[in-house]
């Protein structure tokens, strides 16, 4: 489900902030939060060689500059509760092998970037998942290093 169609849904047409998820720390990555929490929050882990990517985080530049073994996980929360009809329920912790994986999509910036999709409720949160690889065929290493960050995701805490 996308992001448009969870605000449809009303997901996130509320007027208190929702806080961004979080990872535990881990070597050989970099954090970053985006922006004080807003109806939808976001955090963005990016593999350490490529913090340029993420100082400041603009995205679709930032994809062009990724080393060929680079890792992008963005994840935002969307809300939490509400309407669950249409939403899928995910399973946590969040197996980069259920996404959906997009080789080529609009607004790619480059054609080596492959994109990888999750979004549903988990846990009562409402979650949008991508995760972008510098290369169209990652290896068993690159997706377990994947793997292993989104397993350090945290959902944000209860209000």
């Amino acid at each position: 489900m996308t992001f448009v169609r969870l605000l449809a849904l009303g997901l996130c047409a509320c007027s208190l902030a929702v806080p961004p998820p979080t990872f535990r720390p881990a070597p050989g990555w970099i954090v970053v939060k985006l922006g004080p929490p807003q109806p939808s929050s976001s955090i963005v882990a990016v593999t350490a060689r490529d913090s340029a990517v993420v100082h400041p985080f603009a995205p679709f530049v930032g994809f062009k500059r990724l080393r060929p073994r680079g890792i992008i996980l963005w994840v935002t929360t969307l809300g939490r509760g509400g309407a669950t009809s249409g939403v899928a329920r995910l399973k946590w912790p969040l197996l980069l092998s259920s996404f959906r994986v997009d080789h080529g999509w609009e607004g790619q910036p480059a054609p080596n970037i492959q994109q990888r999709l999750e979004s549903g409720a988990v846990r009562g949160w409402h979650l949008d998942v991508r995760v972008y690889f510098a290369t169209q065929h990652p290896d068993r290493k690159l997706l377990g290093a994947a793997q292993a960050q989104l397993n350090r995701l945290r959902l944000p805490r209860r209000r």
